[in-house]
């Protein structure tokens, strides 16, 4: 029987956390789980410290406004954790809040791991040399992750990604548009600066696609996935786009599934869009400012935005990034795309998809009860 702190500090952390007790209580039913847990990963029998929703902030404005909450947080977690001298610490992503504490807890011996590594070879390479100092082992989400980080000193593991686990590779009997509608997905970000970035210019790009189509017999229906009760009323406050017929949805997976086409803003949107074979437009724009930092600073160490193409190693699906992000170019690359078999996406993204899926030896429970037995 082991005890194990477990932390989270976003719902996606809560959804991978409370797979991660499922699978270590299947190993041993006796093991002992607390931390910062959100709702799945409490109903999975984790005793919660602190809730996920004490951490859950976003923007550098809220994040300054609840520093001292959060920083209080992060103290009483390493008092709690000397204290009960815990067999592992396991931190899921959000890197500055769980890097902080396993470095500190790593120079008092308990053993630290950290589940998601975070992009250093995207962007701040130099923050991998931290890594050495406050984890013990890394789990990574894509396969080339460990080969990088042993260049660094750091013992890594890959345990394939929960997206390619949780969606069918066979997506042939799932529904599609089946020479009925014609649906375009449009994904302009779950956080209101993205959509502020993205939405105007991606129903624009809607408007064209619509018109180019206007004599087709089919009916062209664009779907929008959102948490924001107010799309509605941001979409119907431009007159302008009152002919489209636009369907709103909750869930990602509820637009993609059924998608001939899908125009998303770079993240791991682009991922989930790739393994449910979906042909793909990536854009995204953030504020000029920022951009020149990341490009100026030499910041970025990748070619592409999307995580398809540089898991692939080239421009799959086409970017428009920036002051590429023009919706009269958006449009004409779906129009083209619009002609184009979908079959011959298939091979090379049912590929990607099985070189992320995880197996029964590289679950992350199964790393973590490898790595436990051999210290």
């Amino acid at each position: 029987m082991a005890h194990f702190v477990v932390v989270a500090g976003e719902p996606s952390g809560d959804v991978l956390g409370a797979k991660l007790i499922s699978d270590l209580k299947k190993i041993n039913p006796d093991h002992q789980f607390s931390g910062i847990a959100g709702p799945r990963m409490i109903a999975e029998g984790c005793k919660p410290w602190f809730e996920v929703s004490d951490l859950s902030v976003m923007g550098i404005t809220e994040v300054i406004k609840h520093l001292p909450r959060i920083l209080k947080i992060r103290k009483a977690m390493i008092e709690k954790c000397i204290s009960i001298k815990p067999d592992a610490y396991i931190g899921i992503d959000y890197p500055e809040f769980n890097l902080s504490i396993e470095k500190v807890l790593k120079k008092r011996g308990i053993k630290t791991i950290h589940m998601v590594c975070p992009s250093f070879w995207a962007w701040r390479e130099a923050r991998a040399k931290k890594f050495k100092s406050s984890i013990d082992l890394m789990l990574c989400l894509f396969p080339f992750e460990p080969e990088l980080l042993k260049d660094k000193g750091v013992d890594a593991e890959f345990i394939g990604h929960p997206l390619a686990d949780e969606i069918k590779i066979d997506l042939s009997d799932s529904a599609s548009s089946q020479n009925q509608d014609l649906n375009i997905a449009l994904l302009p970000g779950s956080r209101r600066r993205e959509i502020d970035y993205h939405l105007e210019v991606m129903l624009d790009t809607a408007l064209m696609i619509h018109e180019e189509l206007s004599s087709s017999k089919k009916e062209v229906i664009f779907s929008i996935p959102t948490r924001f009760e107010e799309m509605d009323h941001w979409i119907n406050s431009y007159a302008k786009y009152e002919n489209l017929n636009i369907k709103i949805y909750k869930e990602t997976s509820q637009c993609l599934l059924g998608s001939d086409l899908v125009i998303t803003k770079s993240g791991t949107s682009t991922l989930e869009s790739a393994l449910y074979k979906k042909m793909t437009i990536v854009v995204y724009r953030m504020s000029p400012f920022s951009f020149f930092l990341l490009t100026k600073l030499n910041l970025i160490n990748v070619s592409y935005a999307s995580l398809p193409n540089i898991l692939l190693g080239y421009e799959f699906f086409k970017e428009f990034i920036q002051e590429d992000f023009k919706a009269e170019d958006i449009s004409k690359e779906a129009i083209k795309l619009l002609k184009i078999d979908p079959n011959t996406y298939l091979e090379p993204l049912t590929k990607l998809h099985e070189n992320l899926i995880s197996t029964k030896e590289k679950t992350a429970a199964a790393h973590i009860t490898r790595f436990l037995d051999s210290s």
